[in-house]
């Protein structure tokens, strides 16, 4: 049988065979004109798009060329550029830009305004952390973007806004632990110990879950941690308890691998199936795995840890990320004022 072949579309062409980026051309005003667009089919549409405006004499821009990139091109290249600077986080990245192209891609960049991202993220059922995180990579996606020249302006500015700034502090109060725990331990007990590590650490989530035993060492009772979120290395000291569970998962995971493991024997990235049904069976409202983050250092705060340990501990850029948990407790504002009775 002859071999089937794909029928060219005229004014449609890969400038760069098998980039997946397709380009138009057509002749308006005597002059031959070029838009990149993205992918094959968005490219036949937008051809056919301006033939028809041409054959209705509407006036097209003069700079066609200079809008032609799409977000799915700008998406694509940011992803490569997380990738080779070596972020922890690219799985996680990867998840949300999946996301964002599959709501964006086909759209020029530079069409792309606040007020479209704003009511996009409006309509997802997140909460507002989650919110800010698409923001802010809509916005790294957009920077990246601007200092190659693929676009003029930056639309994600008026929407960025720190990922981990100003928002609730939801921490685990001592009767709903003894909850959750019974839960776990009836329902999950192979999980108890990751609950442990995260209450006693103050990990990030992903730092917890990328974690491997390399990074762990009992004998100097520490965890180190390599590339954190805000580009510096940290250790963290163990806990009894922390160090007790640990020690239980080592027996389990001989090895260098990875240490937090599925029901199924798989390295586990995230807790949120299990955990999300330990909680609503605990009967605990409105807390997520990262509340256990707040929890930590809300411990810290209250039993008289001063801001600056906390901060090392957690590992913040600044110290202003620690003093949100400042009014947890007032017992060194009240030794502050004492020392002048002296």
């Amino acid at each position: 049988m002859p071999r089937k072949t794909t029928a060219k579309a005229t004014g449609v062409w890969e400038k760069e065979q098998g980039s997946g980026v397709w380009w138009i051309r057509f002749r308006a005003e005597g002059k031959l004109k070029r838009e990149k667009v993205g992918r094959k089919s968005d490219a036949i549409a937008l051809y056919q798009q301006r033939k028809a405006e041409l054959r209705a004499g509407v006036k097209l821009p003069s700079n066609l060329r200079a809008k032609g990139s799409t977000f799915l091109e700008i998406a694509t290249e940011a992803e490569n550029w997380y990738i080779s600077h070596g972020k922890r986080d690219i799985r996680t990245v990867k998840i949300r830009m999946k996301r964002l192209i599959k709501e964006f891609g086909s759209q020029p960049a530079d069409q792309i305004s606040p007020a479209r991202i704003d009511l996009w993220i409006s309509k997802q059922d997140w909460s507002p952390a989650t919110c800010n995180r698409y923001k802010a990579l809509l916005s790294k996606t957009f920077k990246l973007a601007l200092a190659a020249g693929k676009v003029a302006i930056n639309p994600a500015r008026l929407v960025e806004q720190r990922t981990e700034s100003a928002g609730r502090i939801r921490y685990l109060l001592p009767d709903e632990e003894l909850q959750l725990r019974k839960v776990i331990d009836r329902r999950f007990p192979n999980h108890d110990p990751a609950l442990t590590v995260a209450l006693r650490t103050g990990m990030r989530k992903g730092e917890q879950f990328s974690l491997e035993w390399p990074e762990v060492s009992f004998e100097r009772n520490r965890i180190y941690l390599n590339k954190t979120k805000n580009g510096s290395d940290r250790e963290i000291p163990m806990s009894k308890s922390c160090r007790e569970a640990l020690l239980m998962l080592r027996k389990q995971r001989p090895g260098n691998g990875r240490i937090f493991y599925s029901k199924f024997g798989e390295p586990l990235n995230d807790p949120r199936t299990w955990f999300e049904l330990a909680i609503a069976e605990a009967k605990i409202a409105n807390f997520t795995w990262h509340d256990l983050r707040h929890t930590f250092c809300s411990r810290l705060i209250m039993s008289g840890v001063d801001l600056k340990t906390a901060q090392t501990l957690m590992g913040h850029k600044t110290i202003s990320m620690t003093a949100r948990y400042a009014h947890l407790s007032s017992a060194h504002l009240d030794a502050a004022v004492d020392r002048l009775e002296g």
